[in-house]
């Protein structure tokens, strides 16, 4: 379209130099006379047409004359006298005057909404391009046609007193209310995102039909009634066919609503007021405030961002909202919560799970959300969880000023909440549990509905009996995990590190259940660190580890119990209590490598193997260099003290050694027995280097089959019944011990199995 504004004031000036030479003339010459098109300002065309005199009295009365009838750049949007006659009759004023009178202010933010900042011709409104300008090319104009679909108007609220919290404290402050952002539903808004565009509007405005056609637009509630802006000297001029009611932020909006006081009012726990930008409040001469509700999006600004010359974010960012009613909340509270979870009444709940609850009710979609979308599974929460509502029977369905609220009095667990991490956030019992959880950044991978898992949920006494010890520590800022350091005697916040380490040793994936019977051996998210059930018990591999210890007396085994989500599983698994006094955790410590260089007492049960390692040769300070090196992980067979006591005659370069019954061994090595000793004891060696090892041998793991070892020898691993054994060769094949039920002693830098013979 031909920018018209931009010749006439060509037009203007030209005029402007010749009438100095001959004014008398150029009004005879109709070379020199006003096209047709030229109508005069804004105001000029409203009175021209003869229809618009509500409108006009209106803008009069707002004091917005000086910028209609002015020079001032701007858009209109213009209602006739019909459409504001049916608005003031439905808002229960008998004239504009009336309403002037009972309600200056808001007739002040109505005219204003139409009152659009800047000239929009045509394109603009159906495809505004606030990147490239006028000088996108084609291609551009496809990227997110139509979904930069906000303009500023002149519509604000003024200053108001408000009371809240500003740093912590609480205090009256003056809050500054920025102009409002008008939505325009372009045809190319709906193409972009594939869905219909009739339907999809009238969705949220029931009372207005869609007549954007295939090229046009819709104005928030009103149809546009032309098919081609109207040029005025200061703009542009579209006609409505109703007036538009000024949109409220969706906190006011909801705030506004008695049903959704109680979800509202743990929004406002977070509020607290921050110094609007500097450039706002040097333009009043005054310090203001804004309310924001960090860290939940800030649904209380009118604006997204409060520079106004980020036009992208403001023209498209967006909040879509599924808002609870107080019954859908109340019926929550009751099935999810109830008495025996701790928490009393919605007040009782702890902010970090308000948090999440609050921001599962938000899409993470920065674009306005249709319930097209919704049907078609293209929306999710913000914390990447789906939205899975039925959009028919959503009671409120409102566009806001700065997004969209989706009001529903029912509600289903947020995914969250149902899924195997639910017990954290439904129970106080498992409140430090709820806390390393968030710190771990882990939250919304164990609510995933792509895998199923199987969580234990450490209670809060198991955190506080730990060693180190963890607590849960409240302060003015809020609640924070905490961890007792004994290098300075003092408590310091859990890293995220930590808050990892202590998730993913109580979680395991694509799993789903703990037997009961049997033995079953699980590999927790920690790499090489297992969980081992057996009989309905359970340990972890590091308590596994502790058997070796010869003063070791008691069981690694201790209980578990299912914590259900009401009598049946959660929706991506099943969570578990257990009954050891401090928490799981992974191996740690000097490793196995460690244990065999230096295992000199005689009560281990790899005494004799660590002290062949030592006779051939292979132990330097502490470790075992030829066999065993940094990153690498190895599995290793030893045999038992016996085995190699009543097979020392059959071990290379051993003929000079004797055992007695108390496996003292006796004798030397000499310097060529070593070399076969070493040679040989390699061979029970399996490395990484040379094999890739995914898992650590037991009963239905993936360690089967062929392996290199560190010596010359391939060694076999196999599984027969429910238990392992290892071999050189078919024929000469050896069972690993019973005594531990083929369950591997598993460290950082490897593991272990015991077997009943010596490998040949």
């Amino acid at each position: 379209m031909t920018n018209k504004y931009a010749l006439f004031k060509k037009v203007c000036i030209l005029l402007a130099v010749i009438s100095f030479a001959s004014c008398h003339d150029i009004a005879d010459d109709d070379h020199y006379k006003a096209p047709d098109w030229l109508k005069g300002n804004a105001w000029e065309v409203m009175e021209s047409e003869g229809n618009h005199t509500t409108f006009l009295k209106a803008i009069e009365l707002s004091g917005f004359k000086p910028i209609v009838n002015g020079q001032s750049i701007l858009t209109v949007m213009a209602p006739d006298d019909q459409a504001w006659q049916s608005f003031l009759q439905a808002e229960g004023y008998s004239s504009v005057e009336d309403m002037y009178q009972k309600n200056p202010l808001q007739l002040r933010k109505t005219v204003g909404y139409h009152l659009m900042y800047y000239a929009y011709d045509w394109s603009k409104m159906v495809n505004f391009r606030p990147t490239e300008g006028d000088g996108a090319t084609e291609e551009q104009k496809q990227v997110a046609a139509g979904l930069y679909y906000k303009h500023r108007t002149r519509s604000m609220d003024e200053m108001e007193q408000m009371r809240g919290k500003l740093n912590g404290v609480d205090t009256t402050v003056t809050v500054y209310h920025y102009e409002r952002y008008l939505p325009v539903f372009s045809h190319l808004m709906f193409a972009s995102k594939g869905i219909d565009a009739k339907s999809n509007y009238e969705y949220f405005y029931p009372g207005s039909a869609w007549t954007g056609g295939s090229n046009g637009f819709n104005v928030s509630n009103a149809g546009v009634t032309d098919n081609e802006a109207t040029v005025t000297d200061n703009g542009y001029l579209y006609h409505v066919n109703q007036v538009i009611k000024p949109l409220e932020t969706i906190h006011t909006t909801l705030k506004n609503n008695a049903n959704y006081s109680d979800f509202i009012n743990l929004y406002d726990t977070y509020a607290s007021f921050v110094e609007a930008d500097q450039e706002t409040s040097t333009s009043l001469g005054k310090v203001v405030y804004v309310q924001v509700h960090n860290p939940l999006p800030n649904i209380a600004l009118e604006w997204p961002v409060t520079n106004y010359r980020s036009v992208a974010t403001l023209e498209r960012g967006t909040y879509t909202i599924l808002a609870p009613s107080n019954q859908a909340i109340s019926r929550f509270f009751q099935t999810f919560w109830g008495p025996q979870s701790g928490y009393l009444s919605l007040s009782d709940l702890d902010p970090l799970i308000l948090q999440y609850f609050i921001m599962q009710s938000f899409a993470e979609n920065t674009d306005p959300v249709f319930p097209e979308e919704i049907e078609k599974n293209q929306v999710m929460t913000a914390y990447g969880t789906p939205v899975n509502i039925n959009t028919s029977e959503v009671d409120d369905r409102l566009f806001c000023a700065n997004g969209i609220v989706y009001g529903m009095n029912d509600m289903d667990a947020p995914a969250i909440f149902s899924s195997v991490v639910g017990p954290a956030f439904r129970d106080t019992t498992y409140q430090c549990f709820l806390y390393a959880l968030d710190a771990s950044d882990l939250v919304l991978s164990l609510a995933s509905d792509k895998a199923n898992f199987v969580t234990l949920v450490p209670n809060n006494l198991q955190f506080n009996q730990n060693e180190p010890q963890m607590r849960l520590n409240v302060t003015t800022q809020g609640k924070n995990l905490e961890v007792y350091s004994d290098v300075d005697g003092n408590f310091a916040n859990v890293s995220s590190g930590q808050a990892r380490s202590i998730v993913n040793m109580h979680t395991a994936s694509n799993v789903s259940e703990l037997k009961t019977s049997g033995t079953q051996v699980i590999e927790t998210n920690t790499a090489f660190n297992y969980w081992y059930v057996r009989d309905g018990k359970i340990t972890t591999s590091a308590l596994f580890n502790e058997q070796l210890n010869p003063a070791y007396q008691g069981n690694p085994f201790v209980g578990f119990h299912e914590v259900s989500n009401n009598g049946e599983p959660w929706n991506n698994g099943r969570a578990y209590s257990y009954d050891y006094p401090m928490l799981f955790a992974e191996a740690s410590g000097d490793g196995l490598t460690h244990r065999l260089a230096v295992g000199n007492d005689k009560n281990y049960e790899y005494y004799l193997f660590a002290q062949l390692l030592q006779k051939a040769g292979l132990v330097q300070n502490g470790t075992i260099p030829s066999i065993v090196s940094d990153d690498t992980r190895y599995i290793v067979f030893v045999p038992t003290n016996q085995a190699i006591k009543d097979n020392i005659s059959k071990i290379p370069g051993c003929s000079a050694l004797t055992i007695a019954d108390d496996y003292t061994i006796s004798g030397n090595v000499s310097t060529s027995n070593k070399t076969l000793l070493a040679n040989y004891l390699r061979n029970y060696f399996v490395s990484s280097l040379m094999n890739t090892i995914t898992s650590y041998p037991y009963p239905g793991s993936s360690c089967k089959g062929s392996f290199y070892t560190m010596g010359t020898e391939t060694m076999t691993i196999g599984e027969e019944g429910d238990g392992l054994y290892v071999g050189f060769s078919p024929e000469s094949r050896v069972g690993v011990s019973r005594k531990y039920f083929s369950l591997p002693f598993a460290f950082a830098d490897g593991c272990m199995h015991f077997i009943d013979g010596i490998l040949q």
